[in-house]
């Protein structure tokens, strides 16, 4: 994968960044087969459908039945769970003074399709306050 950024191998084990050259040491995987399973999913997806990120897509998520969480690629700032048509992942932006969690979405097929959108569509329906939650 190519990135602007240099990895590092920290002395316990863990891969992280400096960003720059010249930031402090930024976390971004626990070991190196984490990071590598965590870019298969992401290889591994690419071909699916997107859906736009979100709060309403987020919390449509909590919705979506069969997700299994994948511990290889998981961890305590990145976490990925996959059914046969819908892969979810959520992280921690890499931003230090407005640290936020996002959550990308994607579907596979008709069947998958359908699953995220009947999610959403079932959160439309709900006022502002629970539809975010």
């Amino acid at each position: 994968m190519s990135k602007p950024c240099r990895y590092l191998i920290h002395t316990d084990g863990s891969v992280g960044t400096d960003v720059d050259g010249g930031s402090p040491y930024l976390p971004i995987a626990p070991s190196i087969p984490h990071l590598i399973e965590s870019h298969a999913l992401t290889d591994t997806v690419s071909m699916w459908r997107p859906w736009p990120m979100g709060s309403l897509t987020a919390s449509a998520v909590s919705l979506l039945d069969g997700l299994v969480e994948v511990p290889e690629a998981s961890w305590r700032s990145s976490r990925w769970r996959l059914s046969d048509t819908v892969a979810v992942m959520d992280y921690d932006g890499g931003d230090r003074h407005n640290p936020h969690r996002m959550t990308l979405v994607w579907s596979h097929g008709e069947a998958g399709h359908g699953q995220v959108q009947a999610a959403l569509d079932g959160l439309r329906g709900l006022p502002d306050a629970l539809a975010t939650r």
